[in-house]
């Protein structure tokens, strides 16, 4: 079976001028393209490739995001060690950014925080790793 590589993810966001910087800031992305129709869409890259693709409908329900409707529970993000996981908690302390904490699951462990819009993000690390 061929194996499954994720090259994107697409957020609607309700502020892109908000959203762009902070997503830019927090992963030390390149915006790679703007499109302003048919609605204002940023396009930021890792230098690997990776996308985080934002727009900003101009319909865009307006409420703080909920896991809690069908279509998205949160995004997750893959570390290789625990030092990596470690990192990554202490750039979001740094940036002001409210976080879980580490957490341990039955899977591995976690440090979950949200975007401005809400949007629950995870940066993750498997037990296999760790």
């Amino acid at each position: 079976m061929p194996q499954m590589h994720l090259q994107h993810v697409a957020l609607s966001v309700t502020d892109i001028t908000r959203s762009g910087p902070w997503y830019e800031e927090l992963f030390g992305l390149a915006k790679v393209a703007e499109f302003t129709e048919p609605a204002p869409m940023q396009v930021y890259m890792s230098p690997d490739g990776q996308a985080i693709d934002l727009r900003q409908d101009p319909d865009v329900d307006r409420e703080r995001f909920s896991e809690r409707h069908v279509g998205l529970d949160h995004v997750a993000f893959v570390c290789a060690d625990r030092a990596e996981l470690d990192a990554w908690r202490d750039r979001l302390t740094t940036l002001g950014v409210e976080t879980s904490g580490v957490e341990t699951s039955p899977f591995g462990w976690h440090l979950n925080f949200r975007d401005p819009d809400g949007i629950p993000l995870e940066f993750f690390l498997p037990m296999s790793a760790g």
